[in-house]
C-alpha cells in the first residue's frame, strides 16, 4: 500500500487532518472530524506522476478504526 505525500506539505491525510482541526477542533468531536478527514482525502486528492502510469491519478482513503465508548471533544483553554 502507498501513502501519498506533497513533499513540501506533508502527507494527503496530514493535510486533511489540520485543515479539519483548524476548521472544526473545537465544534466537533473526533470521529466526525476523522470522517471530514476521509472525504476531503478522498475527493480532494489524486496522484500526479504522468511519467509512470500506474502511479498516476491514484486515490487513497484512510481507515478509521475505533473502539471509543464515549465521545472525545476538544475544548480551549481558558
Amino acid at each position: 500500500f502507498y501513502s501519498w505525500r506533497n513533499t513540501q506539505k506533508g502527507s494527503w491525510f496530514m493535510q486533511a487532518l489540520c485543515n479539519a482541526f483548524d476548521r472544526y477542533g473545537y465544534q466537533l468531536d473526533l470521529l466526525t472530524l476523522l470522517t471530514f478527514v476521509n472525504r476531503q482525502v478522498a475527493i480532494d486528492y489524486e496522484s500526479n506522476v504522468p511519467g509512470t502510469v500506474q502511479m498516476h491519478q491514484q486515490k487513497q482513503i484512510p481507515c478509521i478504526t475505533s473502539m471509543l465508548t464515549r465521545l472525545v471533544k476538544f475544548e480551549r483553554k481558558n
